[in-house]
């Protein structure tokens, strides 16, 4: 589908009265976006193998093992809730902008987690009775306490709350879609929500999206518009991207007193760069920089 009758669509239903339940309504019977199929719950399963390999990296494993982990963006499928449970999480805080996630969507995630496991997982400490507690689990509540989950949606108020009370934050493939200035009460949040030496890790995604479904444009579209263009035109409150680089996000982290452990860019492909115009606000980034297609940060409170 072309990038642009996607923009046009969700601007659509943000307009109209009972839009995001008419978006939810296609999600769930249209488009198939919510089924938690296995290959979208592979990858979040690597996702969170990789969280817990940077935390054996650094000796904190521990942080996870006998803390209080925050998920921040769980979004509809709690995979790496999941996998974190498996491995003995004694207390896990699902989080989100709006109430999104449902028991029959958990449900679901979980089945396909107990047969997704990939063989990669066979190294881990995973536990095996948490494994049977999750074949057995009826569900009985949402939340379901009985896994030591609670379920905060939405957050901001909640994270400003804490102070000094998590072990260990992790927030998948969520924070691209958040604006800058809300992004800088996020870090702040966090910072002064972890406990003295607790770890902030998070993937994010640096390049346009959009590409995935359309062919037709390059993984750096969004580079050629304006910042006006981009948030009248392009972003809506169903779907929204910041168009943040690497050195924007290092510079928020830093801001907020957390210290980095480790920063990761994954780079892309510069000379792609050439073949489209890029848009003045980016021209104090380096085509490394705009360029690059995905970062992994881990950070520590001090």
């Amino acid at each position: 589908m072309k990038w642009w009758v996607k923009i046009a669509g969700f601007k659509a239903l943000s307009l109209v009265p009972g839009g995001s339940q008419l978006y939810r309504w296609a999600q769930e019977n249209l488009t198939g976006s919510l089924v938690p199929t296995p290959e979208r719950v592979r990858q979040k399963i690597e996702v969170g193998i990789q969280y817990f390999s940077a935390l054996q990296s650094l000796g904190q494993e521990n942080r996870l093992l006998q803390g209080r982990h925050l998920d921040l963006g769980s979004g509809w499928h709690p995979t790496v809730p999941l996998l974190f449970h498996a491995l003995g999480c004694p207390e896990q805080i699902l989080a989100d902008v709006v109430p999104v996630m449902t028991r029959a969507t958990a449900q679901q995630t979980t089945a396909t987690f107990l047969q997704a496991l990939p063989p990669a997982s066979s190294s881990l400490p995973l536990r095996p009775e948490r494994l049977r507690q999750l074949e057995s689990c009826g569900w009985p509540s949402w939340p379901p306490r009985e896994l030591g989950w609670s379920y905060q949606a939405p957050y901001m108020d909640w994270l400003r709350s804490r102070n000094s009370e998590l072990d260990f934050i992790t927030s998948t493939q969520a924070l691209l879609h958040v604006p800058k200035g809300i992004l800088r009460e996020i870090f702040s949040g966090v910072a002064h929500a972890l406990k003295p030496g607790g770890i902030f890790m998070a993937t994010i995604h640096l390049r346009d999206l959009f590409a995935d479904g359309d062919s037709s444009i390059t993984p750096y579209n969004h580079l050629q518009y304006s910042p006006w263009f981009w948030g009248r035109c392009v972003n809506s409150p169903l779907m929204s991207y910041n168009r943040l680089k690497a050195p924007d996000y290092r510079a928020l982290l830093e801001e907020s007193g957390l210290r980095l452990l480790k920063f990761e860019v994954e780079p892309g492909h510069p000379a792609r760069l050439e073949k489209i115009r890029i848009h003045p606000c980016f021209a104090d980034y380096s085509h490394e920089d705009l360029a690059a297609h995905h970062l992994f940060f881990t950070t520590q409170k001090p």
